[in-house]
């Protein structure tokens, strides 16, 4: 059994996540993936097309309030679809955080 070795601790976390970057000959690309979990620098997100490694890309999940840019580290195929895993340029607030590990939090109160 091999020991988990990661510096953050990741958080379940299902939502959509869209992701756009440039391919190697420049052309924008665009992808809405499905966010399997999240850590303070980083996050695995699945897509149906493969990203380079080492790519840069953008992301926006509307859900938890997250935008920004993130490194590709690493893509593997799963199925039809491929992992993708993500380091974000700037680790996560506290509050997104939270309201990750608390999803009552990110419920829209009704009026």
């Amino acid at each position: 059994m091999s020991k988990d070795v990661r510096r953050h601790r990741r958080v379940p976390y299902v939502g959509v996540v869209r992701l756009t970057w440039e391919d190697a000959q420049g052309q924008a690309k665009f992808a809405q993936g499905q966010c399997i979990d999240v850590s303070e620098t980083g996050m695995r997100v699945e897509v149906h097309a493969p990203i380079t490694a080492r790519s840069r890309v953008m992301l926006n999940a509307e859900r938890i309030h997250l935008s920004g840019a993130a490194s590709v580290k690493h893509v593997v195929r799963y199925g039809s679809k491929y992992l993708v895993g993500l380091e974000l340029s700037e680790a996560l607030r506290e509050k997104t955080l939270a309201a990750i590990r608390e999803p009552w939090a990110l419920r829209t109160p009704v009026v």
